[in-house]
């Protein structure tokens, strides 16, 4: 009997969804964790190692990852954006973007109210957060738009350099917040989660075609 592998088109959508689920269903366990209260060991050993091993050189770079990520500075931003794009006629693209960054932040605020995480208090720190910790909204935005800019670019040839470009300043973003002591790990986690899955969710429902080529 020969046996037929199924076709490219086929495969890779079963792949991406199959990874999907998989970090869906590890950030469904790290938050019913964070809702019973629990602790993770790792979270205050993998802080302090980046308290004690990071240099004050890297102080000035989270600070500007800090207001990078601010509401304050991103909101305005990809306003422009969006309104540009819709003034030039991309519609699609405009409202992909303005929603990409739009519904996850929403998903962020809600989880941070209904949780009511507290921050870590393992050093007295130099920025200071008012909110909840879970998730970090500065990670969430960081995935979100590495993702954003992969998914609109990914026809470029020089699309490996964005991707490469994206994970890099999301993975600071997440380290930064680590760094300056205002989220634990699983904060930064989730938060990355959330602006991946729910961008590559709102791509399909615009781009449906797009998937599958």
């Amino acid at each position: 009997m020969n046996f037929q592998a199924p076709p490219p088109h086929t495969v890779r959508p079963t792949l991406i969804l199959v990874v999907c689920v998989a970090l869906l269903v590890l950030a469904g366990i790290i938050t019913a964790h964070v809702i019973a209260g629990h602790r993770f060991a790792f979270e205050e050993l993998l802080m302090m190692w980046i308290h004690t091993h990071t240099g004050e050189w890297f102080t000035p770079i989270a600070g500007v990852m800090h207001y990078a990520g601010k509401t304050s500075l991103a909101v305005p931003v990809i306003a422009l954006l969006v309104v540009c794009l819709l003034l030039r006629g991309r519609r699609d693209y405009g409202l992909f973007i303005g929603l990409s960054t739009l519904l996850p932040t929403l998903i962020m605020l809600a989880v941070k109210f209904f949780i009511s995480r507290p921050r870590p208090e393992f050093w007295p720190r130099i920025i200071a957060e008012t909110n909840s910790s879970f998730p970090s909204g500065h990670s969430t935005f960081s995935a979100a738009l590495a993702t954003i800019t992969f998914l609109l670019c990914m026809r470029s040839r020089h699309r490996g350099i964005i991707l490469l470009a994206g994970i890099c300043f999301a993975l600071l973003m997440g380290y930064s917040r680590m760094y300056l002591g205002v989220h634990y790990p699983t904060d930064v986690w989730v938060g990355w989660t959330n602006g991946v899955l729910t961008t590559l969710a709102l791509y399909y429902c615009f781009f449906r075609k797009r998937f599958v080529q």
